[in-house]
């Protein structure tokens, strides 16, 4: 989940992708909504931890 906030301090109403904006934020989880907002001006807080990304599996058969 990311929380958006407006360039416009207390901002409340409709805005990004439908979202309704309360006091100058609002939150999504939908990437395009995200990258709109960041190339707008938006600042974005993004609540998840970074995803954790596992090494490159090693094939468990033996090509012969």
């Amino acid at each position: 989940m990311a929380t958006l906030i407006t360039p416009v301090p207390g901002y409340s109403g409709p805005g990004v992708a439908g979202l309704m904006f309360e006091d100058g934020r609002a939150e999504t989880t939908d990437p395009a909504a995200i990258a709109y907002a960041r190339r707008h001006g938006y600042t974005v807080e993004d609540d998840e931890a970074p995803s954790k990304q596992a090494g490159r599996s090693r094939s468990s058969t033996a090509k012969g």
